[in-house]
Order: C-alpha cells, then sequence, then structure tokens
C-alpha cells in the first residue's frame, strides 16, 4: 500500500465544509473494454448545475484483475491550485480544490453536463480465457485515514450521497485476446559429416503489449542432434536487448533476455507483432547420410528430431518459456518444431565443367558488337583422371565461333599433351536446330597408348585448370544490352547426323552426371564518333575548327570531345584546330581513324577526355 495521503483533513481546513441539500448532481466512471494485457484509461464525469469549487473521488477495483497505471485530474481540474493523489493497490482517491492562493478570483469548475474531471487508466494483470467484467466502483469511507467519501463542493458546501449525488459506477470488460504464442520454426542442416550448421528459429506472436524480456528453453534428441550454438534474434537484437544469458546442455539450451537493464532505463520493448523472431539454436547431425547418385540403394530419408518448448527441465533454478509484458511473467502458447538432418546426395562424379567468355582486360563477358574474344574451357576434379571429353553446347547466334580456332597455349592440355582434337560449329540459325559448338578431345589415342590423362586438381590453389579457348565474336546485327547466352546442352548434332552429349572419360567409362556452368556474353553499347566533326552535324569542314576555338576560348558546348581530338593526343587545346585546318587545306596528314569520312570507335582509349554526350552507339 502506498503512503496515506490526509485529503479529508486538507478539505476540512480549506473549505470549512457544511452540508447542504442539492439539485439532481452526478459522478460517473466511464464503461469500457481492453484486449489481452492492454491498459485502458477511463474517463471520470460529473454533472453539476452550478460552479464547482472541488471535488473528492474516492474508486475501489478488483487488485486480482486490474493494476492502476495512473491516476489525476483532467481539464479544467488539472489547473487546480490543490490536487493530491493516493494510489493503493485496491483503489484510488483524489482530491482538488480550485483555488486554495491569493487573489482568490473565484476560479471553479463551470457548471454542465458530462464534464471530464479525472482520468483512470488500468492495465488488467492476467489474461483472461473468457470476456471478464472487472467492477470499478465509487466507494465511500474506506480509503484514507480518515476515510474519505465522494463529493463535490458548491459555494464552500459538500455535496455528497447524502445530499443528492449520484454515483454512476463503471466497469472494464476483460476481453479474450489472441494469447501470446511461441513456436519453433522447422529447420534442417545436412548431414555431411563436417558438423555444418542448421539454424531453428523461436518465434513469437503477440500483441498482449511490448515485451520487456523472455526467456526460450528447447529440448532435443541428443543422439541424433548436437546443440552447437544460440543467439538473439533479429527482433531482439533491433530492440536493443542489454542483458543476454545463454546456456548449452545435452539435450537442450536456454536463452534469457532483458530488453531494459541498464540506465538510463529508456524503456524499451520489442513492439507486439507477428513472427517475431526472439532467439535462434543452432544444431549440427551427428550422423553422415550420404548417398551417391545412380547407386543401387534407394535415397535415404532423413533423420528428425523435435524441437520442445520445454518447461521446468533446463538452469537452476528451472526455467520455464515466459515473456515478460508491462512487469508481468505471462505464459504462452507453445508449439514444438522439427529439425531434420538431410541425406546428402553427391553426384556419381565430383568432375565440374566451367565455361567462361572474356574480352578487353577488366571487360569479362562485356562486349562490343563487332568484337572479339576468347571462349574459356575449364575443369576441375579433385580425385579422377580424365582421358578425354566431349562438349556440347548451345549458343546465341548473335554469336560467331570460329571453327579452327581452338587454342592449347596456357592450358593443362599444353603440358600433358592431346592426340585427338575435333572441333565442329553449326553456325546456321535457320538449319531448325540453332547455333551449335560441338568439341572431341581424347589424350590417348596413338601408339604407344601411354595412358595420359588430366590430373587430379585436390592440391590446386586455383581450384580448376584451363583446358583451352576458342575465338567467339559478337555480331553486327546483336543487340545492345541483352545477353547472348551459351549453355551445355545434350543430344545435338552440330553439322552433322549424330547426336551427341555431354560426356567425360574415366576409367575407360562415359560419365554424364556432373555440374556443369553455363555463360553468357552481354553486348554493351560502343561509342562511335567521326574525327573532327566537332560541332556534331556529321561533316568536317571549316565549322569544326571553328567549334574547336569557340569551345577552347569562348566555353561552346560539344558534345564529343573525342571527335574534337583531331590529333589525337588525349588533350583539347589550339593544336587540334591547327591540325584539321592543315588536312583540310595544306595537304597535311589525315586525322587518325576513326574519320574523317565515317563513324567508329576510338582505336585509343584517352582517359583525360569525357565520354561522348550523343546518340551515335555501335547499336542496333
Amino acid at each position: 500500500m502506498r503512503p496515506v495521503i490526509f485529503i479529508s483533513t486538507m478539505f476540512s481546513v480549506l473549505l470549512g465544509i457544511s452540508v447542504i441539500a442539492a439539485a439532481q448532481q452526478s459522478l460517473t466512471i466511464e464503461q469500457g473494454s481492453t484486449q489481452g494485457l492492454v491498459p485502458k484509461t477511463l474517463a471520470i464525469t460529473m454533472d453539476a448545475t452550478e460552479g464547482v469549487e472541488g471535488f473528492v473521488l474516492a474508486i475501489g477495483f478488483d487488485e486480482s484483475l486490474l493494476l492502476v497505471d495512473d491516476f489525476g485530474p483532467v481539464g479544467d481540474s488539472a489547473s487546480a491550485d490543490f490536487i493530491v493523489t493516493a494510489i493503493y493497490n485496491d483503489g484510488v482517491t483524489l482530491g482538488v480544490v480550485m483555488e486554495t492562493e491569493p487573489p482568490f478570483e473565484g476560479d471553479v469548475i463551470a457548471s454542465g453536463s458530462g464534464i471530464v474531471i479525472a482520468g483512470l487508466t488500468v492495465t488488467p494483470i492476467i489474461s483472461v480465457t473468457a470476456d471478464t467484467v472487472a467492477t470499478i466502483d465509487f466507494v465511500d469511507g474506506v480509503f484514507n485515514s480518515p476515510t474519505l467519501s465522494n463529493l463535490i463542493v458548491q459555494e464552500g458546501l459538500s455535496i455528497g450521497v447524502g445530499q443528492g449525488l449520484d454515483l454512476n459506477d463503471g466497469a472494464l470488460t476483460l476481453q479474450q485476446g489472441p494469447l501470446a504464442s511461441m513456436y519453433v520454426e522447422d529447420g534442417s542442416a545436412p548431414a555431411d559429416g563436417e558438423g555444418s550448421i542448421g539454424t531453428a528459429r523461436v518465434l513469437l506472436d503477440n500483441s498482449e503489449g511490448g515485451v520487456q524480456g523472455f526467456v526460450t528453453s528447447v529440448s532435443h534428441d541428443s543422439t541424433l542432434i548436437t546443440l552447437e550454438e544460440i543467439s538473439i534474434g533479429v527482433d531482439a537484437e533491433t530492440a536493443g536487448a542489454e542483458f543476454v544469458v545463454t546456456q548449452v546442455f545435452d539435450n537442450g539450451g536456454t536463452c534469457g533476455v532483458v530488453l531494459d537493464f541498464q540506465t538510463p532505463f529508456d524503456g524499451h520493448t520489442i513492439p507486439e507483432g507477428v513472427a517475431i523472431h526472439l532467439s535462434s539454436y543452432g544444431y549440427s547431425c551427428n550422423h553422415a547420410d550420404i548417398y551417391v547418385e545412380g547407386s543401387t540403394e534407394p535415397p535415404p530419408v532423413g533423420e528428425s528430431s523435435t524441437l520442445t518448448l520445454a518447461d521446468d527441465l533446463f538452469g537452476d533454478p528451472l526455467l520455464d518459456n515466459v515473456i515478460v509484458i508491462g512487469g508481468l511473467s505471462v505464459a504462452p502458447s507453445l508449439e514444438s518444431g522439427t529439425f531434420t538432418c538431410d541425406p546428402v546426395t553427391v553426384p556419381e562424379q565430383d568432375t565440374e565443367l566451367w565455361m567462361e567468355t572474356f574480352f578487353d582486360e577488366g571487360a569479362g563477358n562485356y562486349a562490343y558488337v563487332g568484337q572479339t574474344g576468347d571462349l574459356c574451357f575449364y575443369y576441375k576434379d579433385d580425385d579422377d583422371y580424365i582421358q578425354g571429353f566431349t562438349f556440347t553446347v548451345c549458343y546465341d547466334c548473335n554469336l560467331t565461333i570460329e571453327e579452327d580456332s581452338w587454342e592449347f597455349n596456357g592450358s593443362i592440355l599444353d603440358q600433358v599433351g592431346i592426340e585427338y582434337l575435333a572441333t565442329q560449329v553449326d553456325d546456321d540459325p535457320i538449319d531448325g536446330d540453332g547455333c551449335e559448338l560441338i568439341v572431341a578431345l581424347l589424350l590417348d589415342a596413338l601408339p604407344p597408348f601411354e595412358g595420359q590423362t588430366l590430373p587430379q586438381t585436390a592440391d590446386l590453389n586455383e581450384g580448376r585448370l584451363l583446358i583451352g579457348k576458342m575465338r567467339v565474336t559478337v555480331d553486327d546485327d546483336a543487340e545492345c544490352n541483352e545477353e547472348q547466352p551459351l549453355v551445355w546442352c545434350n543430344d545435338i548434332n552440330g553439322n552433322g547426323e549424330v547426336l551427341l552429349y555431354n560426356n567425360v572419360v574415366i576409367n575407360f567409362q562415359s560419365v554424364q552426371v556432373y555440374d556443369r556452368h553455363d555463360t553468357f556474353v552481354y553486348v554493351v553499347p560502343e561509342e562511335i564518333f567521326q574525327r573532327g566533326d566537332c560541332n556534331s552535324d556529321d561533316y568536317v569542314d571549316l565549322a569544326d575548327p571553328a567549334t574547336m576555338l569557340g569551345h577552347q576560348f569562348s566555353g561552346l558546348p560539344i558534345l564529343c570531345p573525342d571527335a574534337c581530338d583531331s590529333n589525337d593526343d588525349g588533350i583539347l587545346n589550339m593544336a587540334d584546330s591547327v591540325y584539321l585546318l592543315n588536312w583540310l587545306f595544306q595537304f597535311g596528314p589525315i586525322l587518325p581513324d576513326p574519320g574523317p569520312y565515317e563513324d567508329g570507335p576510338d582505336a585509343t582509349i584517352d582517359d583525360a577526355l569525357p565520354v561522348c554526350n550523343s546518340d551515335d552507339t555501335s547499336c542496333l
């Protein structure tokens, strides 16, 4: 119980109260409702036939259902000279005198109906399973010492129940809210025997109020999985959790969190919501479960452990799964999850093949129309010796692959040696089967058949080796800002009749189950211009040196600085106009490419000059 405030004594001294009869007047507590543990403010109103100089409120409630958060005057009564409030476990009192200090100007609460004089904020302390009415009543002669009665003061006289003051009790209906629900999201990890960790998240659906803290406690089957780590969830971290303690046991673990644990105690909480991420539990699988493609054995079924939100199982003292709302522990409904150890499926062979395209240094697979680069082939195999390959590739017909351009330079085949190579390019887009590339490579095809193979790659820092490369060109009719794909494809015949497929020869056996990585060429626009055409009118004449001089000495705007660089030295100055005039009228040297007769790309890189701001590009 809070300290007793002697409101009655103060009123007796200040008012010299007498008792009179009065017309019909009343005090009323608002009826209201709330859901879950959400606070509710109820208004206390007054009907008065004359101005009111002060009042006393004494209100009781069921302390097993409600807790008072705040109680005080509202409206005109909030500006009173004298205000005193007392809050008890099961009730509240409020005394207000409008004027106690000179110059005594006669301040009163004006007469009227439904005048709001106070506000009472209460919070349910339990989550009800059915709608429950909590009465909030005016009570005389119970609270304070001496005890107080409900009254209003008019013309220095007290009006209570005995003088005709009606007291209309209130009530707060506690509605069954969506109960807070804590549940474990299913998780998994590969059963690879390498300790890979998978995560199962503990989530919360909550409409009860901001969460000030929580405990999660999860058990598992220790014969199947091992708890490796526990961490707080994203929402708990975002809310600024200041106290976190985790415990890992053989068959489970706990996570305890307090959001606001350190000064200045700002009261931060996790807001209400759905799928609130409280904590994460990381598990590894105890047993390897490997399935090899092509095996005669059926694929295994993954082992699973139930992840149970277990109360009174871990910790000292034993911990429950709880959330804290409004300083109260709330037991949410609990729902278990499952953690599955997924069987690991591996190819019959671990061979991998790559295609990649490279053009200018640093450009990678980005190319201009008409540009030629390399189509490179790579392999990786950590534990086999490869005897040969068949590559079958489908590609966009806006690319041209040079059939006789295969190069071994810099490749592993250049070191090991190869005795059979065949390349076939079907570059005809109208023959009904698109554009196709077929490459056949066999390392040991001639006597004395010494069994040469490609080496294993397990000990290589690079992880893969270059097999060879061919020249590929972007056709003039290729669309810019588009990908031109090159993909591994099976059952193609190139220019012949036999349907071929991607194949690796290992130990004299054909292998088709292995990873292959496709590639593409991305066509980008290339700026083109006519050197000397400084005014961008598609003519090179006397107007252009005039434009050059106007730009250099008068700030005349130009669209393409490269076009104004007549001598192609990467600098715009008077020398460019002189160079152009010499060519036009003094039989001087012709302007460097591109131009001055046709548009084209710059043959040199002028980093010091801005790019052209024109619409001329190599794109269609």
